[in-house]
């Protein structure tokens, strides 16, 4: 893979293009990473106003937006609103309700099995998106993509699973397999860290092209003055990302409506990533062994 290949894409950025994927200031934040493990990496690093300027870029074919809820749940009234949000914007979805497993780990478990599924059943790209959530305005920096992969990265190794772009080359496939039967496998952990954990281990083998979206994108639960504020002051002058995906984290309040038991004792979490992970992830090294006891520090 070359960088050129996506330049076209990403031009609006005006990406600079290197080989290492450190990054710890919003004036040099890594937004890509294309992965070669034959040959040479390549990360393409932007400034925030670049960002922007990519994330406002108009483009035309949307991939299928996908969600499920659990029955009897809370989650059913939200995600007929997310429902109601993706219809005003005229994009696909497909969103199903499936039975309630019993707690809240065990629930958003089933969600790489879905994805699973919905990516073997279309032909085109996916894109999951929490059924506790609304899209505000169009995502068009998912629309059409060359990436095989994109999420929230944050500080270089915490992912958010809550919005996930699929393309559909083989490769996505087999990470969505790896990371569907770690969730089998490893029923006490966050699907979220799972994925982190598939991702790293498809790329130490496979060439994969990654879109790190800007956790900006989202709008997290905060007070309307917080809005007001940024309607103001920053987003004219492109300080910084109008959301684009209406984040409510209904988990926090619902998870113990769905749960029949406390939290266990052995559950882990994007969290519970040990430093030892975390820096193999920011600085782009493949070296780890790709397993749930290298991932946590067991």
């Amino acid at each position: 893979m070359q960088p050129t290949e996506f330049n076209s894409y990403l031009a609006a950025a005006t990406p600079n293009w290197s080989g290492t994927a450190q990054h710890d200031s919003r004036d040099n934040r890594a937004f890509a990473l294309l992965r070669d493990p034959n040959g040479e990496d390549a990360t393409a690093h932007a400034n925030l106003k670049s960002e922007i300027s990519f994330l406002e870029t108009p483009r035309g074919t949307p991939p299928l937006f996908v969600s499920y809820y659990t029955e009897n749940t809370p989650y059913e009234a939200l995600a007929n609103r997310l429902r109601a949000s993706l219809d005003r914007l005229n994009l696909p979805h497909r969103i199903e309700a499936v039975p309630s497993q019993g707690s809240w780990v065990a629930n958003t478990g089933l969600k790489s099995a879905f994805i699973e599924r919905c990516w073997a059943e279309t032909d085109s790209p996916i894109c999951w998106i929490d059924a506790d959530a609304e899209i505000l305005r169009t995502p068009h920096f998912v629309f059409d993509s060359p990436f095989d992969f994109g999420i929230v990265r944050r500080k270089g190794w915490y992912d958010i699973s809550s919005f996930v772009y699929f393309g559909k080359a083989p490769v996505v496939g087999e990470m969505i397999q790896n990371w569907a039967q770690m969730c089998r496998d490893n029923t006490n952990i966050w699907d979220q860290a799972l994925l982190t954990l598939a991702w790293y281990k498809t790329a130490q083998t496979g060439q994969i092209s990654n879109l790190w979206m800007n956790d900006g994108i989202f709008r997290f639960p905060r007070p309307f003055v917080r809005d007001l504020r940024d309607r103001i002051f920053y987003y004219p002058y492109n300080t910084k990302i109008r959301p684009f995906v209406d984040q409510k984290q209904a988990s926090n309040d619902l998870k113990a409506f769905v749960d029949t038991s406390k939290r266990k004792d052995n559950e882990l979490g994007s969290d519970d990533i040990c430093p030892t992970f975390q820096r193999a992830l920011s600085t782009g090294s493949f070296e780890l062994p790709a397993t749930v006891d290298s991932m946590f520090g067991l």
